[in-house]
């Protein structure tokens, strides 16, 4: 598997290691992408069929309930593509492979890079993700307390997929807070460097 594009992962520490971490996860929530790819394959020849119930079953099973439908199969679809969203948006930044203005950054030098980065984590990353886990933590419990689930024979248990949303915002602030932290650590280190020379 090829390295990640951008230095901002090299090094050494538990800093380190939990930006290595949420790559990582990201990377493996990528693959989600091929049973995705599957469910809508059979979502397309199932729908071709008029096939509205696949499956019935006599008791109830986690997020399906009694029957396997093609509203299930669509939810579940969008529940996949939602938690891999979720799961890899803070590898991606970790990674530098998420999109810049990148005709204003081309002619910045590299510590005026780093700094418009610090500014950028520090005053909309960090506050924003934050905000996000806080409440969407509430909104995952509220879901779980009144058993949210479909009306129209999709998926059931809604909890599951609203959890994703304040793990994948606590992953991007981890990210946030650990490129921050090598940020300040590279930028005292350079001036430090300088005003020794």
């Amino acid at each position: 598997m090829d390295a990640p594009k951008s230095s901002s992962i090299r090094g050494d520490g538990f800093v380190h290691t939990v930006l290595l971490g949420i790559v990582w996860i990201g990377r493996a929530a990528a693959w989600l992408l091929i049973p995705i790819f599957c469910l809508i394959l059979a979502g397309v020849v199932l729908s071709a069929a008029k096939v509205g119930i696949i499956f019935r079953w006599e008791h109830d099973i986690f997020l399906f309930g009694s029957k396997l439908t093609l509203s299930s199969l669509g939810d579940l679809q969008w529940h996949l593509f939602g938690t891999m969203l979720m799961l890899s948006m803070a590898g991606t930044l970790v990674s530098d492979n998420h999109v810049r203005v990148d005709f204003l950054r081309q002619n910045m030098s590299e510590r005026q890079k780093k700094i418009v980065d610090l500014f950028g984590h520090i005053v909309f990353l960090l506050p924003l993700s934050a905000i996000v886990v806080f409440h969407g933590y509430d909104f995952t419990i509220r879901s779980w307390t009144m058993n949210e689930g479909s009306n129209y024979d999709g998926l059931y248990n809604r909890f599951l997929l609203k959890s994703f949303i304040p793990i994948g915002f606590l992953l991007l602030f981890l990210a946030g807070l650990g490129l921050t932290i090598q940020t300040l650590h590279s930028l005292f280190r350079s001036k430090g460097g300088s005003s020794d020379g």
